[in-house]
């Protein structure tokens, strides 16, 4: 796989800046370069750069709140972003593609864990993600369908909720990991003894490190072409109460938790087979959730403290 001629949507995001650590020779595109919801802008984006070969990342994203209060906006953003690249890629004969779903995509309720490729369509996404989730079903589809009209090479990768250096940490846009990494830091500058979370703690999920998801991007991209999309996730599985503990010890503090438990919990686990994963790019060596949690905090500790 040759590195020239490889445009990276979505490239100033958490894992755009994950690939540009591993690869920086590639073409980064982000926000401030193109609005990729605008059909003029993405058709000048690749009259300019002409990929042979595009990593497909943009996205509208955000926390559970944010998708809760504006349903629309992720709706009609992410189906108007996708629906422009994959177009604009066939037009202009990208030769491969990859674009990344989300496990938001996957049923509220699965009849198995973990989930597997193949239970995508087995039941509605849960609530506060519906929109969102369904963008990235009908992004599936979008790929599956120019695959058979057009013999596209496009094929996509579903990770398990991303974390990483470069994550978005204030208010409704962050997720529950990051959330967590600046509430340990809040704590531990104020000097408090606890933190609290909400619900009961019981909920489980699954998390991967933004530049295992990079590097596993660029496997794929070499080796695998096929409709169905493939899962990125470790094994690792854990409870918050889990979670919670792995980040008071990856970063050195002594908090003790407090569980909300009058508030709701939330959808149960979502985790992921990487099964195939590894049936097609051999075994890999996913990040530990207490070395990548030590990593996020002392960058976004390094950056708190350079403001």
């Amino acid at each position: 796989m040759s590195l020239i001629g490889i445009l990276v949507t979505g490239g100033t995001g958490l894992v755009g800046k994950a690939l540009q650590k591993i690869q920086p020779n590639l073409t980064y595109i982000g926000s401030k370069d193109y609005n990729l919801t605008k059909e003029k802008e993405v058709k000048s984006m690749f009259e300019k750069y002409k990929p042979t070969e595009l990593i497909h990342l943009a996205a509208k994203v955000g926390g559970i709140m944010d998708n809760i209060n504006h349903p629309a906006d992720f709706l009609y953003q992410n189906v108007k972003i996708n629906t422009n690249v994959i177009h604009y890629a066939h037009k202009y004969k990208v030769k491969k593609l990859i674009a990344t779903l989300s496990n938001c995509a996957y049923p509220d309720v699965a009849k198995k864990y973990p989930m597997t490729e193949d239970q995508l369509y087995d039941g509605l996404p849960a609530p506060t993600n519906l929109p969102y989730g369904y963008s990235k079903r009908l992004l599936d589809v979008q790929i599956k369908s120019y695959r058979k009209q057009f013999k596209c090479k496009f094929t996509s990768a579903i990770p398990a909720s991303i974390y990483g250096p470069h994550d978005t940490f204030e208010g409704n846009k962050s997720h529950f990991l990051t959330a967590l990494i600046k509430k340990i830091h809040d704590a531990n500058k104020a000097n408090k003894k606890t933190i609290k979370l909400l619900g009961t703690g019981k909920p489980l999920r699954q998390y991967v490190y933004s530049e295992d998801v990079a590097k596993v991007l660029l496997l794929l991209l070499k080796k695998y072409d096929e409709d169905e999309p493939v899962n990125i996730a470790p094994k690792e599985n854990l409870s918050i109460k889990e979670i919670a503990e792995t980040a008071i010890k990856a970063t050195n503090s002594d908090l003790k938790i407090e569980f909300d438990k009058s508030s709701p919990d939330g959808q149960y686990r979502k985790d992921l087979s990487s099964t195939k994963l590894f049936n097609t790019i051999g075994i890999f060596g996913f990040t530990s959730l207490r070395r990548g949690i030590e990593n996020t905090y002392d960058w976004f500790k390094a950056e708190e403290e350079s403001k």
